[in-house]
């Protein structure tokens, strides 16, 4: 059974992404030259399965019905998949073409063997919230191109109220991701596509928050990275996905959250961070990056430190020419994060991300290590550093703000590696890592206000001298208060290695 490998590109919202226009636009491409695309249209809908890395579904093309079944190699990973697919022609009987569907490949018993148990009658079919099954009507353009050397089958698809699809699919030989990841690359250019975000998020405008992660005990070092890493891209793109609709400062936030979650992740495993990582993807990483902390940080000053000035000042009318000037500023940075979420430079950053992941997941290790060792080893080297500090009340500020930094890598670390710590480092352990690092966190954003106050021309010598004053003050009571949270924190615990 051939094994597919395949890219999903998502089309932007823009006057530019109509379907026909799409098309045109790919017709274009060098590697589609003399290629007839064949249009079709179909009708579709999901069959309820419980079975682990499998789809089923019922496709519909002039009166005759297919079932299709789809096997998805490794976990899930946001714009690519690796699958196996099975297809049988299905009968008026549903119950009873499932059956014999589970019977055409030994590959298929096992997912398919109660499928039929949880078709209801047709004309009566819901989901599993009680809601109707939906039949969606499929238009789809394909091509057959001959790129790198690869077969690979593109198809531009659009169902009624979603946004054009784009998905270049191959066999899994040697030189076919190159060639995926090179034509998947030139339609980014061509036209208005970028990295689909899961299934989840694709049609959700509301900012994407961290997922849990559970990764199972027998999962390798390698297998544990490609998890969180893809976690981490999910809530990536699925907050640029969402910030289409309007970026929003919770859309910043999380975007922001993703990406510490995304060097946190690359500081704990840093010896798998190549070559290509650093010179193909790096430095658009701290492009993207240093545009959502600015953003971020003209938010936190704009909505909540100076208002905290305003209500403790005496006359807190003052202080409102000073935070209209600093809306201007938080506007301005958010205009550019936006901008830089619509471009060319952010899609091919993502597709870059993904071929890399990609790639990094085909591996095999040679000695593997099961990421239980491993996530012990490196809890106790993060823990270390925080727990062998002086007194925080005895040090400098930039000092205490690497305290803060190492905290909040062991803050994520164990979210990355919950499923094998102890029910006390998830809950108490972890409760204290985040007030820690908000209580740092709070002196930090107060020296970062006072320096962007300073640099305001609204700002007065008072207002800057209250700034300063207020950083002093919070820099004390925060350190007093994160000493206690310190101290008061019992050492992580992960359960034994296997």
């Amino acid at each position: 059974m051939t094994m597919w490998i395949e890219v999903t590109l998502q089309a932007h919202p823009s006057d530019g992404g109509s379907f026909g226009t799409l098309a045109d636009a790919l017709q274009r491409i060098a590697a589609f030259a003399g290629v007839t695309p064949v249009r079709t249209r179909f009708a579709t809908r999901d069959v309820p399965l419980d079975a682990a890395g499998w789809r089923l579904s019922l496709e519909t093309r002039s009166g005759a019905r297919t079932l299709c079944a789809v096997h998805e190699k490794g976990g899930p990973m946001p714009g690519f998949t690796r699958y196996r697919t099975f297809a049988r022609p299905a009968g008026e009987d549903l119950k009873a073409s499932l059956t014999e569907f589970a019977e055409v490949d030994e590959a298929l018993r096992e997912p398919l063997a109660k499928a039929h148990l949880d078709v209801a009658p047709e004309s009566t079919a819901t989901l599993d919230d009680g809601a109707p099954e939906v039949e969606r009507e499929v238009e789809r353009i394909e091509w057959r191109v001959d790129a790198g050397g690869a077969d690979i089958r593109v198809a531009l698809e659009t169902a009624e109220g979603g946004r054009p699809m784009l998905r270049f699919a191959a066999p899994s030989v040697n030189g076919a991701l190159d060639a995926v990841f090179a034509l998947a690359g030139e339609a980014i250019d061509a036209a208005p596509f970028f990295i689909a975000p899961d299934d989840a998020h694709r049609s959700d405008a509301e900012p994407v928050h961290a997922a849990k992660l559970d990764l199972p005990r027998t999962a390798t070092r390698r297998e544990a990275f490609v998890a969180i890493a893809s976690s981490v891209a999910g809530q990536w793109f699925g907050n640029a996905m969402a910030a289409q609709a309007g970026l929003g400062d919770e859309h910043v936030h999380q975007l922001r959250v993703a990406q510490r979650r995304l060097k946190t992740l690359l500081k704990l495993f840093p010896g798998d961070i190549d070559d290509a990582w650093n010179t193909r993807i790096a430095p658009d990483l701290k492009w993207f990056g240093d545009l959502l902390a600015d953003a971020r940080d003209w938010d936190v000053f704009t909505d909540s430190t100076l208002p905290a000035y305003a209500e403790s000042d005496d006359d807190a009318e003052r202080w409102q020419s000073v935070i209209a000037a600093a809306d201007a500023k938080r506007r301005a940075a958010r205009d550019l994060a936006r901008e830089a979420l619509a471009s060319k430079r952010h899609a091919r950053l993502t597709l870059a991300v993904v071929e890399w992941l990609a790639r990094f997941a085909s591996h095999e290790d040679e000695a593997p290590m099961h990421f239980v060792t491993y996530a012990g080893k490196r809890i106790r080297k993060d823990y270390r550093r925080i727990a062998r500090v002086p007194d925080l009340v005895s040090l400098e500020a930039r000092e205490r703000h690497r305290v803060r930094i190492h905290a909040k890598r062991l803050r994520y670390a164990l979210e990355f590696f919950r499923s094998v710590t102890s029910r006390r480092t998830r809950t108490d352990t972890a409760k204290l890592l985040g007030a820690l690092q908000t209580v740092l966190g709070e002196a930090n954003d107060a020296a970062v206000a006072a320096d962007r106050l300073s640099a305001l021309p609204e700002a007065s010598d008072y207002q800057r001298g209250f700034a300063r004053a207020w950083g002093a003050a919070s820099a004390r009571k925060d350190a007093q208060e994160g000493e206690r949270l310190l101290r008061s924190m019992h050492r992580p615990r992960v359960k034994a290695s296997i």
